[in-house]
């Protein structure tokens, strides 16, 4: 089971003056991940249940300085080269094995795909880690799969993957009734599983599911079939990475949206590894 300590539980989007990057322990990344934040309006095109983004609180800002983004990204990787990044909390609490600069990810209080200078801050960002001499340092686009075909966004791909990149896909359900009820989007369920589809044609996509005891109740074994099966209809189109199958691990502004016990989770991942051969999984639990 992985071991969650305070660095992995306080991902707030948020490093001192910083309106668009900041620092995070990563449990999927098993070390440093430096988020760009391309939505800090806070808008989304998804309400999911278990979204901790605090959109009670009014957005700094609206826009997307790409000169200021590049700034202060470089001042993060260089807090993180040296060192001095983890004598801050809660950083500090961080063991050695996760002070490793791992990724770039386009991340933060929204989805980053719908910001039409999506290439433009990929191509910003990779540039920036080639001066550095950071070639191993992946870029990471986190994304909720709902605008992956977007002409845009498929540039921007190609700058992504061209520059050690991997595509981290949402995909929460299985039926179109159970995506409504949890990610609670306008975005057609048929149009995310054809973005999949037609993204890992062009390129690996790893899949991150996020399971979760809502109401009471996990996913049933019809919802947990049916996923199954939007698994294996995008393996029949392309290339499927990885799947990262994680629960709640922090507050969530949804009282009755809280973590699957690792039990639950563990039987998820059988499930998956059984109806989907070959497929790596890697499971992230949550608090104990």
């Amino acid at each position: 089971m992985n071991e969650l300590v305070t660095a992995h539980l306080d991902h707030r989007r948020s490093w001192q003056d910083f309106d668009y990057c900041y620092p995070v322990i990563s449990r999927r990344s098993k070390g440093v991940s430096l988020g760009v934040n391309l939505n800090p309006d806070k808008v989304c095109n998804f309400d999911c249940v278990y979204c901790e983004v605090d959109r009670a609180t009014p957005a700094r800002r609206r826009d997307v300085d790409l000169d200021q983004l590049e700034r202060e990204m470089e001042v993060l990787l260089d807090l993180t080269q040296s060192g001095e990044l983890f004598a801050t909390p809660p950083f500090h609490t961080a063991d050695e094995r996760h002070r490793r600069l791992n990724d770039i990810a386009f991340s933060g209080d929204g989805e980053p795909t719908t910001l039409r200078e999506f290439p433009r801050a990929v191509e910003r960002i990779a540039a920036l880690k080639a001066r550095k001499g950071l070639q191993d340092v992946k870029l990471v686009l986190i994304t909720d799969s709902s605008r992956l075909q977007a002409p845009e966004i498929v540039e921007g791909l190609g700058l992504l993957m061209a520059n050690n990149g991997e595509i981290w896909a949402k995909l929460d359900a299985g039926t179109e009734a159970y995506y409504r009820e949890v990610n609670r989007s306008k975005v057609p369920f048929s149009r995310i599983l054809d973005n999949l589809g037609a993204t890992a044609e062009r390129w690996p996509i790893v899949i991150q599911t996020l399971f979760l005891e809502w109401r009471g109740k996990g996913p049933s074994d019809g919802e947990v079939e049916a996923y199954l099966q939007c698994l294996r209809t995008v393996r029949e189109r392309g290339t499927l990475q990885a799947i990262q199958l994680y629960t709640v691990a922090r507050p969530t502004p949804e009282p009755e949206a809280r973590p699957l016990p690792a039990r639950d989770l563990d039987l998820l991942a059988a499930k998956v590894m059984d109806g989907v051969p070959g497929l790596p999984v890697e499971v992230f639990y949550g608090p104990a």
